[in-house]
């Protein structure tokens, strides 16, 4: 049925009432679930699923998105088919639902545990010298002395997750019970707060930065 439809009726269909919506909306909750357990199956990261656990994901991501399409309508422009742009929002919505989904394993504590400071940009850092090596200790200990003395609980928390973890605002936000703007204010003000401490110890940023060029 997917298949006998124009983009126009597509639309019309979508926006209708009663049965012929109904029916519109079954037939393209099928065929995303398709396209998706064709996709999910692909995926070197669900190698370890069985078939029917990929169906049943399928099921679900093509139940989302649907509902995530029908409040998109008004932004289909009619540049491909209609079938084309929602499998694209499927797509997305099962890649974001998987990254959700992986980052739900982990805990805060384990987010935001104890131990070694490694923001992203340390695992691409070149083997340092002895010197630059000293160097970027010194500047981890004064990061670490900032986090540790001058941050409240929730803004350590909040900083590290992202700074280390690169953890998801949406899942962080969850984790610990806070609204977006509210994660979002932590995060700031976390960040003046350790500019500054850093700055207070004679180290900018910037410096940091440099330090691990």
């Amino acid at each position: 049925m997917t298949q006998t439809r124009d983009n126009t009726e597509w639309l019309q269909h979508l926006r209708a009432s009663g049965p012929q919506q109904d029916q519109a909306i079954q037939d393209l909750s099928a065929w995303l679930q398709q396209k998706l357990f064709f996709y999910l199956r692909q995926r070197n990261d669900l190698s370890h699923l069985h078939g029917d656990e990929l169906r049943a994901m399928s099921h679900d991501f093509a139940q989302e998105s649907v509902i995530i399409i029908l409040q998109k309508l008004d932004q289909f422009q009619g540049r491909s088919r209609f079938t084309t742009w929602a499998a694209r929002i499927a797509v997305h919505q099962a890649l974001a639902e998987l990254r959700r989904a992986r980052w739900r394993d982990l805990s805060l504590q384990q987010i935001t545990r104890d131990g070694a400071f490694e923001p992203d940009f340390l695992h691409k850092a070149l083997t340092p010298t002895p010197e630059q090596s000293a160097i970027q200790q010194e500047a981890m200990a004064a990061v670490m002395d900032v986090m540790t003395n001058e941050l409240s609980e929730k803004q350590r928390q909040a900083l590290y997750a992202r700074m280390v973890w690169n953890t998801p605002t949406a899942v962080l936000a969850e984790e610990m019970g806070v609204s977006h703007n509210t994660l979002y204010k932590l995060i700031h003000d976390a960040r003046k707060r350790l500019r500054k401490g850093l700055l207070a110890r004679g180290l900018s940023p910037e410096d940091l930065l440099a330090s691990f060029d």
